[in-house]
């Protein structure tokens, strides 16, 4: 009865150890009571940790592991919780139960949706060796690799070259194949994940219905991931709409509702554009799903769509809650990961400074190459935030780190192309610079996402053409780009065409160029993009002769550059009129109070004067009301106001010529 109750470790009603031991309950009862006597146990379970412990250590293994799969046996019988019952079928180590693999295929579902990751890898592990057949043992090695990739990206598992082992040999089932590609995908594994394409092509090719569908959606997703290796859209039906039958096939190929809103979402904006409608959609994505292993791909999507869409703000803010649940919940995968698509946020705001930090944080939450794809992109951030920061050294070094080929195929792999094109500009490598802002535009066309807010590359070819002289030809390039995007208040990305177009105009009608310019950005939150034209316009004024506003422009330049750490900038703006650049005390400039204010400040700050409430903020800027009480708060004390009666009054001189234009 001792050995019994140690190996059990558990409340456990009579009837259930009398089961277990097949023994009388009379006697159960009476063994029970002398060691309840003798104070050693309390229901049925020993009272002292190290009483258990050294009874155990006199049990022989064969006699536990025994107990274990007859314990297991009753529990089952009983309809007792999964978890438990796969708790001693783990002890048990052999399985010789029908029953067994469906049991642990639950219990690690519970483990899962518990956050008990490592218990969830011991059932499916001893599930995976329990299967009698290859479907079931293909989908439980997918699902291992995927909740092991949580803790530790690594391909040097077991169950990953088991994995690969069944796609290499065709044992791979059809329903399994579109998953162990995603995941080879993300492992940077580009000849096996090749494997598995064919293998899901040629099962669809005979018509089997789960075969075609998920064929079907797996094309779809590599159109928006990784279209270059994606077939011709016309060759895939239209999956949208087509009822609880094919949901259910779908769900038996590992996708969920989340991967086709995603999918659809994306594929919307690459192919209309970006519009309110979309911006709710992704919206709605993020707050209607859970962060877990079927979902971090389609919320990181949802996080593009709004990036893409020209909602930094709210897309940052996303992702850094998406980040603190990460942390949260102890998933260093998703925690390099989130803090990629941050420093990827940051990037494009202008905080080169900051966009650094994440991205070396990301990468030093996972050893060696486990990140695979996003890797990449992590390499792309930190090669053109060192380039913007002046550390070109720095900058090289992280070209030399090797990246997948998956990277090549992947739509990430146009964030690394345009980084790398950005440092052959800052080196003199014009020709270098034009390939790959070329290829990069090349690609987007072929893949048919060629829209501003992934990559603006007709103005990075703008930029190439006029650091080489040609000045009719950066013209060209960026008056594309805003004929594409229709109207330069349309994204931010228009404020670098007017900057470029201003280069090559003359002297009187650059004033007014450069000051759009600066709106756009500053509207745009883009801190480099506004400190840049900020950095010109006062090189405008200077040639006009308007010595005054150039002083203040080169000032607000100037300040945004130390804030972003644009180290080239700065020295630019540091040079021989530094002496007329020292600050004004805003105590002394009430205008330079309202200048003092980030652009996302400002507009919170214009909102709540016009009489906003902070939902309604929140709700016009897509931001969370809590973001708008920070900005609020910052308001009120750099302008010196308690209430919001006071804000209308700080910003009277600044209405009609907002703060990035009046200089």
């Amino acid at each position: 009865m001792a050995q019994l109750l140690a190996v059990i470790d558990a409340p456990t009603s009579l009837w259930i150890l009398a089961e277990i031991l097949d023994a009388d309950r009379a006697a159960v009862r009476a063994a029970i009571g002398e060691l309840t006597a003798a104070k050693l146990v309390a229901y049925s379970q020993f009272r002292h940790r190290d009483v258990r412990d050294a009874v155990l250590r006199e049990t022989p293994i064969t006699l536990r592991r025994r107990l274990h799969q007859r314990i297991a046996e009753v529990l089952y019988e009983c309809s007792a919780p999964a978890t438990q019952v796969a708790d001693h079928l783990i002890g048990g180590a052999e399985v010789r139960v029908p029953w067994a693999v469906s049991v642990l295929r639950n219990a690690a579902r519970h483990a899962i949706a518990d956050d008990d990751v490592p218990s969830a890898i011991e059932y499916l592990e001893l599930a995976c060796r329990a299967a009698d057949n290859d479907a079931d043992r293909g989908s439980m090695l997918v699902h291992l690799a995927v909740i092991r990739w949580r803790l530790s990206p690594s391909t040097s598992t077991r169950s990953f070259a088991r994995l690969v082992n069944m796609v290499h040999s065709g044992a791979m089932p059809a329903s399994g194949l579109a998953m162990a590609a995603r995941y080879l995908l993300y492992s940077g594994r580009t000849e096996d994940a090749t494997r598995a394409v064919r293998l899901l092509d040629d099962a669809a090719t005979t018509g089997e219905p789960l075969a075609v569908a998920n064929r079907a959606m797996f094309q779809q997703w590599l159109r928006c991931l990784y279209p270059g290796l994606a077939t011709a859209a016309a060759a895939e039906p239209d999956l949208r709409g087509g009822g609880p039958d094919q949901d259910r096939t779908l769900r038996r190929c590992g996708w969920y509702e989340s991967d086709g809103v995603a999918v659809t979402l994306l594929s919307d904006i690459f192919t209309h554009g970006a519009c309110d409608h979309s911006i709710a959609r992704a919206q709605r994505l993020l707050r209607a799903h859970r962060l877990d292993d079927r979902t971090v791909c389609s919320l990181l999507t949802a996080l593009d769509a709004l990036v893409y869409s020209d909602r930094l703000e709210s897309a940052a803010s996303w992702c850094d809650s998406l980040m603190l649940e990460a942390n949260a919940r102890q998933a260093p995968a998703w925690q390099a990961i989130f803090g990629i698509w941050r420093s990827a946020m940051y990037l494009r705001a202008g905080a080169v400074d900051d966009a650094i930090g994440h991205a070396v944080t990301a990468l030093s939450r996972v050893r060696g190459d486990g990140l695979g794809t996003y890797g990449g992109l992590a390499v792309a951030c930190l090669v053109e935030a060192a380039t913007a920061a002046g550390r070109l050294r720095e900058a090289a070094s992280y070209l030399e780190t090797e990246v997948p080929e998956t990277v090549s195929m992947a739509r990430v792999g146009l964030h690394y192309l345009h980084a790398r094109g950005r440092y052959r500009l800052a080196v003199g490598e014009l020709d270098g610079a034009r390939a790959d802002f070329l290829t990069c535009g090349e690609r987007m066309r072929n893949w048919h996402m060629d829209i501003p807010g992934l990559v603006a590359w007709r103005n990075d070819l703008a930029e190439v053409q006029l650091a080489a002289g040609d000045l009719p030809g950066a013209r060209r390039w960026a008056a594309e780009h805003l004929a594409m995007i229709r109207s330069a208040a349309k994204h931010s990305s228009g404020s670098v065409s007017l900057r470029l177009i201003a280069a090559t105009s003359a002297p009187p009608q650059r004033v007014g160029l450069l000051r759009k310019s600066v709106h756009i950005a500053a509207s745009g939150a883009q801190l480099l993009d506004t400190a840049t034209a900020l950095a010109d316009l006062a090189d405008a004024y200077h040639v006009v002769g308007e010595r005054d506003r150039a002083r203040t422009a080169a000032r607000r330049a100037l300040r945004l550059a130390e804030q972003c750490g644009a180290e080239p900038l700065r020295r630019r703006l540091a040079g021989p009129r530094a002496a007329n650049l020292h600050p004004v005390p805003v105590q002394e400039n009430p205008r330079g109070a309202v200048e003092s204010l980030s652009p996302s400040e400002l507009k919170v700050a214009r909102l709540a004067a016009d009489g906003c409430r902070n939902r309604e903020i929140a709700r016009e800027l897509h931001i969370t009301t809590s973001t708008v009480e920070q900005h609020l708060t910052r308001v009120y004390r750099k302008l010196g106001v308690t209430r919001r009666a006071g804000l209308a009054a700080a910003l009277t001189d600044e209405t009609d010529t907002p703060q990035t234009e009046a200089v």
